[in-house]
């Protein structure tokens, strides 16, 4: 599954600039990208059509974090901005190959090198804002979720380990990042793998070290989310109809 950073780097139908902002209070930002903003305005990040990420520190002014950079994602404190940055070399309409994931002080503005020499995308937040979870295909070989903490160490794979480890099939990834969501008890996530026709749902549930103890299909469909501690609804497609489907999950 290409990821989000690949698809806008490629001038897909995905493309950053072809999102709404997910900043609902951005007076004086450039709205035409994909903006973020923290429930307590501690963050403001926001990302142009071409792929630059700006910070917007604390007298509004807005400062050019990176250049050809994915969806920037604030940590749950509202504290850090993780995203991922093409290489400066990159020209669009080549293939992502490379990506390295960054992780920016939202009192500063100042960005530190998390991973470096893979293609390393789609960052998500772990609910302790020091582990993130993201994407990557040529450090295994294989596309899966690899963690990381923010300072860059513990890094490991936590999906499809020798390709049998906790399921006896591969495990997909996430269609994206933002398309990852933590249950109730922070401790499950549920994704989709496509966003607007039938895919596969999964959960993955983890330790507190971040290590998957189980990932599993709960069934086709998309737009997967929690609607109550141990319940996830979705949609699904059948015969010309759209049906909401809802799945205890344990």
């Amino acid at each position: 599954m290409a990821s989000s950073l690949a698809l806008a780097g490629c001038g897909g139908a995905e493309a950053s600039g072809s999102a709404e902002p997910y900043a609902t209070e951005s007076q004086g930002l450039d709205t035409s990208g994909d903006a973020s903003l923290d429930a307590d305005r501690r963050i403001i990040v926001y990302q142009t059509q071409s792929l630059q990420l700006y910070w917007v520190d604390s007298k509004g002014r807005s400062q050019l974090v990176a250049q050809r950079t994915g969806k920037p994602m604030i940590s749950p404190d509202g504290k850090q901005v993780a995203y991922a940055k093409l290489p400066d070399n990159y020209r669009a309409g080549d293939p992502v190959t490379h990506a390295d994931l960054y992780v920016l002080d939202g009192s500063s503005g100042h960005s530190s090198q998390v991973t470096r020499g893979y293609d390393d995308t789609e960052p998500v937040w772990a609910p302790d804002s020091r582990n993130l979870l993201f994407q990557s295909t040529t450090r295994s070989r294989v596309p899966s979720l690899w963690k990381v903490r923010d300072n860059g160490s513990g890094l490991a794979q936590v999906t499809n380990v020798s390709l049998g480890r906790t399921t006896t099939t591969l495990v997909p990834n996430p269609l994206s990042s933002e398309d990852v969501e933590w249950d109730f008890d922070r401790r499950i996530i549920v994704y989709s793998t496509t966003s607007l026709t039938n895919g596969d749902v999964r959960v993955i549930s983890f330790d507190r070290s971040l290590n998957a103890m189980a990932a599993y299909s709960i069934g086709s469909g998309y737009g997967a989310t929690w609607t109550q501690p141990g319940t996830v609804a979705f949609s699904r497609d059948e015969d010309g109809q759209t049906l909401t489907m809802e799945v205890h999950v344990y």
